[in-house]
C-alpha cells in the first residue's frame, strides 16, 4: 500500500528548499514537488540507493546516489520515520548499547579534535588552494555578482567613478582581470579590492590627497590585491567555515551563494602582512614602469597615519596595522631603484578633475 508523507527536498544543484510529498512504494519512492516555474516535478528515489546520514527523534536526514552533488531529504513527519526505522537501518547511535557509551564517547572525542585541528590548520591551506585554482572565469563571474552586492549598499559618485576609470586606464597595466573601480560617497577613509577586477574607492580619502602619485599609488596597491589573487584567497579564507558546510551538504551553487550574500564582510577583511608586502611592492614596480614617483607610495601611507589619529578608518590599508614598516619599505625602494621621473598629462588632468569637483564643498 503506498502512503504520502511530506518532507524538506534539496536537489543538491541550488541551496532552495522545496516542501514535497514521498509516495512510499514497495521498491522506490516517487518525491513530487511544484517547482518555481510551477511546474509538477517527479523524482524516483530506487529504495536500494538511499543512504542515511543522520537520524534522531526528531529528524532522519537521507541522500540518495552515489554521484555527486547528491540529493538530500529531510523528513520530520513520525509516521514517516516509524515506517523508515522498521524498513531500513537505524544508524549508529540506535545501534549501540548503553555498556558501549563510554567508548562511543571516546570515538566522538577524537572524531572531534581531528576536526578541530583540520579545521584551525587544514581548512586554511585547503582554502588557499582552492582559491589559487579557482578558474578565472567563475572567479570573475563571481566578483562580478560581489561587487553589484556591495554597491547596492552604497551611494556611487558617477562623476568621480568615470574620472577614476579613466585616471587608471593611464597606468597601462596588463591586466588578467576586467578593472572596474567604483567611487562611493563616505567619511570612511578607505578603499578595497574584491575578486575578478573590482574595486571601491571611499571619497574621503580622495579628499585628503595631495598628489597624482598617491592616487596612482593607492590604485597601483589595490588593483595588485586583485592580480595576485589576494582578493580571492582572502574571500576563501575568511569564509571557509561556510564554504566547507555549503561542500559537505553536497550544495554546490550553495558556495557562490554564500560569497555573494556575505559580500558586504569582504569591505572588512583584513590582508595578512605578507600579502599587504606583495600588493605594496607589486604597486611600487607598477609606479616605476609608469615613471611615478615611489614617494606616492609613501604618501599613502602618510596620509593612511594621519587620518588615523582622528578620523575613522578601516584598517583594510593599514592591516595590523604596520603602517612605519610599510613607509620605511616605500623609502628603500625609492633609494634602490633610481629611474626617471616623467610628468604625465593625463594622469593630471583626471586627478584635477576628481579634485575640483564642487561635491568637496557640500
Amino acid at each position: 500500500m503506498e502512503l504520502v508523507y511530506k518532507g524538506r527536498y534539496f536537489n543538491g544543484k541550488s541551496s532552495m528548499a522545496y516542501t514535497v510529498d514521498i509516495i512510499w512504494g514497495d521498491d522506490e519512492w516517487i518525491i513530487q514537488y511544484v517547482d518555481e516555474k510551477q511546474d509538477t516535478i517527479r523524482q524516483v528515489w530506487k529504495k536500494s540507493g538511499i543512504h542515511q546520514t543522520e537520524i534522531s527523534s526528531g529528524i532522519v536526514t537521507l541522500r540518495y546516489g552515489e554521484q555527486f552533488p547528491q540529493q538530500q531529504l529531510e523528513v520530520t513527519d513520525v509516521n514517516f520515520m516509524n515506517r523508515y526505522k522498521q524498513e531500513f537501518s537505524v544508524g549508529l547511535m540506535h545501534k549501540v548499547k548503553l555498556s558501549s557509551a563510554s567508548f562511543l564517547i571516546g570515538v566522538i572525542v577524537v572524531i572531534g579534535i581531528a576536526g578541530w585541528l583540520s579545521y584551525i590548520f587544514l581548512l586554511p591551506a585547503i582554502a588557499d588552494y582552492g582559491a589559487e585554482v579557482f578558474p578565472r572565469a567563475y572567479e570573475i563571474e563571481l566578483g562580478q555578482k560581489i561587487y553589484e552586492n556591495v554597491l547596492a549598499e552604497e551611494e556611487i559618485d558617477t562623476a568621480k567613478t568615470v574620472a577614476i576609470n579613466q585616471f587608471f586606464k593611464q597606468l597601462n597595466v596588463k591586466s588578467d582581470y576586467p578593472v572596474k573601480i567604483t567611487v562611493v560617497k563616505s567619511s570612511v577613509v578607505n578603499a578595497f579590492a574584491l575578486p575578478g577586477g573590482g574595486i571601491v574607492v571611499y571619497d574621503a580619502i580622495l579628499k585628503d590627497m595631495k598628489s597624482a602619485d598617491q592616487l596612482a599609488a593607492l590604485l597601483s596597491h589595490e588593483y595588485s590585491h586583485v592580480q595576485l589573487k589576494h582578493a580571492t584567497r582572502n574571500m576563501f579564507r575568511s569564509l571557509a567555515g561556510y564554504i566547507f558546510i555549503s561542500i559537505i551538504f553536497s550544495d554546490v551553487n550553495g558556495v557562490a551563494t554564500v560569497l555573494v550574500e556575505n559580500a558586504h564582510q569582504l569591505r572588512n577583511l583584513s590582508y595578512t602582512r605578507e600579502l599587504e608586502a606583495e600588493a605594496d611592492n607589486n604597486g611600487l614596480l607598477i609606479l616605476k614602469q609608469n615613471n611615478i614617483s615611489a614617494n606616492g607610495m609613501k604618501e599613502l601611507f602618510l596620509q593612511l597615519k594621519k587620518a588615523s589619529a582622528g578620523i575613522e578608518v578601516n584598517e583594510l590599508l593599514s592591516t595590523h596595522p604596520d603602517l612605519d614598516n610599510r613607509i620605511k619599505n616605500a623609502e628603500t625602494f625609492a633609494k634602490t631603484n633610481p629611474y626617471q621621473l616623467k610628468l604625465n598629462d593625463s594622469l593630471l588632468y583626471y586627478y584635477s578633475t576628481l579634485k575640483n569637483d564642487t561635491a568637496w564643498n557640500e
